[in-house]
């Protein structure tokens, strides 16, 4: 019967940061209020850009969200035109 091997496990120190913020415009709430950042990550191979991050301060208030939004069935047919009799 041989040994199981043994897992290797190494270390990688890596760290996440933002990049530099930009404001931009949020399509859900229809305002300058967003705010995006490139997620940037340093680790022993150097630096990568691995995505980015959103926020805005409207849509993602965790304090006071905004109600959901509900759109209505659709109106009928328009009433024929009323005559002058």
């Amino acid at each position: 019967m041989t040994a199981r091997p043994t897992r290797q496990t190494t270390s990688t120190d890596v760290a996440l940061h933002p990049g530099t913020p930009r404001s931009g415009w949020c399509p859900e709430c229809k305002a300058w209020t967003l705010i995006t950042a490139d997620l940037l990550l340093l680790s022993p191979d150097g630096l990568s850009t691995v995505g980015t991050g959103s926020w805005c301060e409207i849509c993602d208030d965790a304090d006071s969200p905004l109600p959901a939004r509900r759109i209505g069935p659709a109106p009928g047919p328009c009433p024929p035109p009323a005559t002058g009799a």
